[in-house]
């Protein structure tokens, strides 16, 4: 599936991240980069830095999740799927515990076959790194724990408010900015934000693309 089919899917301009194109080999950093505004962020490893994108390799981590499968999905859709995880971290849960807001909240596309183009849209809270072994279950049924496995991905940085369109052109412009379709996996993709809703200015999103 091209991005070009896609964008009639999902219809969801872009903040450049300008840089020297570099190597760089690093270990996960014990520090949080300053966009996770001190909250436990998932720990990864920056691999090569591009002109408008970068290469991270992302430590496995356990986060709390529940999805829409759906045609057309929508603000409140997303909405929605925030506030059952918000509901999660508050106590709805089998400790009753008020558990901390981690950053960022990651959201994953992945599109059905055939030609009504059903997608599921899954979003993320990650657990916090000291309940990562053992994380109160959910209560609600809908939600639940997973594991995001090891994986490297390509990531476009962009600031602003996002919606569908904003985020469905920043996965286009990634996409052509690697322009090479063999480097990445087009389904799922990811879209992650870092800020609070009242936060106005220097806002900090990204697009991924899982690569091959």
């Amino acid at each position: 599936m091209n991005f070009l089919t896609i964008a009639t899917c999902f219809m969801w301009t872009s903040q450049l991240v300008i840089g020297l194109p570099h190597v760089l080999e690093v270990e996960p950093a014990n520090d949080e980069p300053a966009f996770c505004h001190k909250l436990d962020c998932p720990k990864f490893s920056v691999i090569e830095t591009f002109k408008t994108y970068e290469l991270r390799k992302y430590m496995p981590s356990m986060w709390v999740a529940t999805n829409l499968t759906k045609m057309d999905f929508s603000d409140k859709d997303q909405k929605d799927l925030f506030d059952k995880l918000f509901y999660y971290i508050s106590g709805n849960n089998t400790a009753h515990m008020k558990i901390p807001m981690t950053a960022p909240v990651v959201n994953t596309v992945v599109h059905g076959q055939g030609p009504d183009c059903e997608s599921t849209f899954t979003c993320h809270f990650m657990i916090p790194f000291d309940l990562q072994k053992a994380p109160p279950k959910p209560t609600a049924k809908d939600v639940y724990i997973t594991t995001l496995p090891e994986m490297s991905v390509y990531v476009r940085v962009f600031g602003g408010y996002t919606n569908g369109t904003t985020v469905q052109n920043n996965i286009l412009e990634l996409s052509e900015d690697i322009n090479d379709s063999s480097k990445y996996i087009t389904n799922p993709y990811y879209y992650a934000g870092y800020d609070n809703p009242y936060q106005v200015l220097d806002r900090h999103n990204e697009v991924w693309l899982r690569a091959k």
